[in-house]
């Protein structure tokens, strides 16, 4: 394991006051506060982390403009998936009418050919 040599704590140029350090409780600060070495420390590291953030933010945009995409897509197929089943519905259902038609049709030559007069049976086949 590697040891780092220790050093002492950086000194603090400017006395904090009470005042700056009421503030600083009461989430503040001041310029006292602000050019503090470990405050500066804290500032240049923030450039960094800004950058990295923005990165992230970045990605993440081009991220949610694919999800967005792809709902778009995928809606647009559902659509076109209703519209075919509607039409495939509807299609049926005009075929049923034609079929009963001429199941009806069909039904009223059988009984004229048994002799039977055609009388509108409600109800209808056989």
């Amino acid at each position: 394991m590697k040891h780092f040599p220790r050093r002492a704590l950086d000194p603090i140029t400017e006395e904090i006051t009470p005042v700056d350090h009421e503030i600083l409780r009461h989430g503040g600060t001041s310029s006292n506060i602000e050019r503090l070495p470990s405050r500066l420390r804290r500032s240049k590291q923030v450039s960094t982390y800004l950058r990295q953030q923005l990165e992230d933010l970045t990605y993440e945009g081009s991220y949610l403009r694919a999800k967005l995409q792809w709902q778009k897509e995928s809606k647009q197929a559902l659509l076109q998936f209703q519209e075919d089943v509607s039409r495939i519905f509807h299609l049926n259902e005009e075929m049923l009418v034609q079929v009963t038609a001429r199941l009806r049709d069909s039904e009223r030559r059988y009984f004229q050919v048994l002799g039977f007069e055609s009388k509108s049976v409600e109800g209808g086949m056989i």
